[in-house]
């Protein structure tokens, strides 16, 4: 399915979230680990990995002669530790379908507005929120006041993290994780999320956009999802 949206789209989550388990970190080090040692391998074998630091952020030396391997390594780089980072993710935070027996399938009612697709959601089973399904953003956003009526903490302790608008233009952004996020019944557990103040999305639009946030492939991703605009719905189901 093409890009729906027109979101925030994380160059690299490097750091921890405020809640950051050692496990997290464990798991986040052993994925970030493993991009840079498969992209150090080969072709750019004239680059070593030394070491991850707690707070992600990979160090490598370049041998002799290896300066050139260099640009090849970083674009391998950024391909491979998201994907690895996913992995894990999947791993620490599985998806689900609550409440629903046997069943797979979760469907709900969404808005479409200037084709923008507005999802229901549920943070931390305890506030209801109005998402932008956004499948280009690889990380779910929450607006620091939605943030604060879930009851998530936003301390200064919270990791900050570099991102990249659909604009181009680079932003800083607080990680977080909530307890949980739902859509229908499709729930995932301990989300690592971005927090950013988004602001009106179309002030053309009567009245002017304003969401709570954006819905991203770090969620609906886990799903097999369905979108159905005529009908105006939105199906996630578990993958096999």
């Amino acid at each position: 399915m093409s890009r729906l949206g027109a979101g925030i789209v994380a160059l690299a989550l490097l750091g921890g979230c405020s809640t950051t388990t050692l496990s997290d970190q464990e798991l986040r080090r052993t994925a970030l680990w493993a991009a840079a040692t498969e992209c150090a391998s080969g072709k750019q074998a004239s680059i070593k990995v030394d070491r991850v630091d707690d707070d992600g952020r990979v160090h490598v030396r370049v041998l002799p002669g290896g300066q050139p391997d260099v640009p090849a390594f970083n674009a391998c780089f950024n391909q491979k530790a998201p994907e690895r980072l996913a992995e894990a993710g999947r791993a620490a935070s599985p998806a689900q379908i609550v409440q629903s027996g046997s069943s797979r399938v979760t469907s709900v009612a969404i808005q479409t507005i200037n084709n923008r697709f507005l999802v229901p959601v549920v943070l931390n089973e305890n506030q209801k929120a109005t998402f932008l399904l956004d499948t280009g953003a690889n990380i779910t956003v929450v607006t620091p006041d939605m943030a604060r009526r879930a009851g998530i903490e936003l301390s200064g302790a919270a990791s900050k993290s570099k991102a990249r608008m659909a604009s181009g233009q680079e932003v800083e952004v607080s990680l977080v994780r909530v307890k949980s996020l739902r859509v229908g019944l499709a729930r995932i557990d301990n989300l690592g999320v971005a927090v950013y103040e988004i602001g009106v999305l179309d002030g053309n639009a009567k009245p002017p956009l304003v969401v709570d946030g954006f819905l991203g492939a770090d969620f609906v991703g886990r799903f097999a999802m369905t979108l159905d605009p005529t009908a105006g719905t939105l199906t996630l189901q578990l993958a096999d």
